[in-house]
């Protein structure tokens, strides 16, 4: 494969810094061990001195983003020797395919990445060249790799923005079931304002522009509020309002869910406290993320924060739940931390459940107390039958579990009457409320 701009052969660390005055980077630090390829930060460092000199010539260059697929289940299949040698072939199909003026990288596992001179006509060649079936100690290996391509300087003016425009653009391919994603003009604001939002979450790891809303539960029947269920909301200092389904992901990502759910968590507790002083002790249910109940978290465990407070404020640990997403039923380390949450008295609830797929097995050990419906099962339970069936089967299973079921999402009154015929206890949504301030909850509740 040629390319229409020459790209300076890979030097040494030392003569790379000797050239651009910068300072140097021992070999170990810059390359991957088991590829010898650069690693993240020695292809950072020498492509940002590549993109020095292409922007000198005022010359383009592209950055070719890889991930290979499936990466782990091929390394179990094959063994820890075998995967040296897929690692190895990797990098020699590089070598070959992008040629040796380009600079390679290892990023870590199944990652790649590649910076040459513009040859966009040839990415979906080079993709197919590299993903040719590999033959390691009689087994045929067959590859699949997905990848983004971003421009200098269409998206970015240095090695950091390439890359992650590059990533984002296989993302965005990912998610449109393609194989390789360009970066388009439309992602550099994404991007602005997803880098935007990851550095407020920084500074919101003390509660800078948190707030707590919360979003009464009522008992179908008696239409009485028995319960509330806390939000988290995020005011940028920026960007204003931000959506959670737009910054949880982020947090997560950046693992700031970690402080921002510690503050959630105790802020949460306060207000219980603070409504029971107040002469009404209201049931509560919070979410925490997948990450706080993960087995590598450091710091308080979701359990101590929650018995600490409730020592300290006086509070009933019945009076108080927390919410796990469906798909953790199938994380044993995450369901070990959830059943010392119940054994310690605080209820459980499912939430989203039906969503995903985890097996109703799953559900035989599960402490949960409560089943929260999913809001897809509502949409439509006027008009589809099948779906009405579904409610109906979801609550009778949760009876003979003898857990309570919740419906999320009930928005007029049609859906109120199937739902409560289905025999659902519970229900949320804007039918009933919008999520409430914490004073709006107390008058609410004298109103009661």
């Amino acid at each position: 494969m040629e390319y229409p701009v020459s790209l300076p052969v890979q030097p040494t660390a030392a003569a790379a810094a000797a050239e651009c005055g910068c300072a140097y980077s021992p070999p170990q630090l810059m390359h991957d061990p088991l590829t010898g390829l650069y690693n993240k930060h020695g292809f950072v460092t020498r492509g940002n001195q590549i993109l020095r000199l292409m922007a000198a010539r005022d010359r383009q260059a592209i950055l070719i983003y890889l991930e290979l697929s499936e990466y782990d289940g091929l390394i179990s299949r094959l063994g820890y020797d075998a995967s040296l040698v897929l690692l190895s072939a990797m990098r020699r199909r590089m070598e070959i395919v992008f040629g040796r003026e380009a600079l390679l990288a290892r990023f870590d596992s199944e990652r790649f990445a590649a910076l040459l001179p513009d040859g966009q006509a040839g990415i979906e060649d080079t993709i197919r060249a590299l993903e040719a079936p590999l033959h390691i100690d009689g087994t045929t290996c067959h590859l699949s790799l997905s990848c983004g391509v971003a421009t200098f300087n269409d998206a970015g003016y240095n090695m950091d923005m390439l890359i992650i425009a590059a990533r984002s653009a296989r993302q965005d391919a990912q998610r449109a079931q393609r194989q390789i994603g360009w970066y388009a003009d439309g992602m550099r604001q994404r991007l602005a304002r997803q880098r935007s939002i990851e550095d407020g979450l920084w500074f919101a790891r003390n509660g800078a522009g948190l707030s707590l809303v919360y979003q009464p539960k009522i008992d179908i029947r008696a239409g009485k509020v028995i319960g509330v269920e806390a939000l988290l909301r995020w005011h940028h200092p920026e960007l204003g309002a931000v959506s959670p389904a737009e910054f949880i992901p982020l947090a997560e990502r950046t693992r700031a869910i970690l402080p921002i759910g510690e503050w959630l968590l105790r802020e949460a507790l306060h207000q219980k406290c603070a409504w029971r002083q107040g002469g009404q002790d209201i049931r509560m249910s919070i979410n925490v993320s997948p990450l706080q109940l993960g087995a590598q978290m450091q710091g308080p465990t979701v359990l101590d924060i929650m018995t600490e407070e409730c020592r300290r404020l006086g509070l009933r640990h019945d009076k108080l739940e927390i919410e796990i997403t469906e798909g953790l039923l199938s994380n044993a380390e995450v369901m070990a931390q959830v059943r010392e949450i119940a054994g310690a008295g605080f209820g459980i609830a499912v939430d989203d459940f039906g969503r995903e797929h985890s097996a109703l097995s799953l559900l035989v050990n599960c402490p949960a107390t409560t089943l929260k419906i999913d809001k897809s099962f509502v949409d439509d339970v006027v008009e589809n039958d099948r779906q009405l069936a579904v409610v109906h089967f979801i609550v009778a299973l949760a009876r003979r579990l003898g857990m309570e079921t919740v419906v999320e999402g009930i928005e007029h009154l049609q859906q109120l009457v199937a739902l409560a015929d289905a025999g659902c206890d519970y229900g949320q949504g804007y039918f009933y409320y919008r999520p409430l301030s914490a004073s709006q909850i107390m008058e609410l509740r004298h109103s009661h």
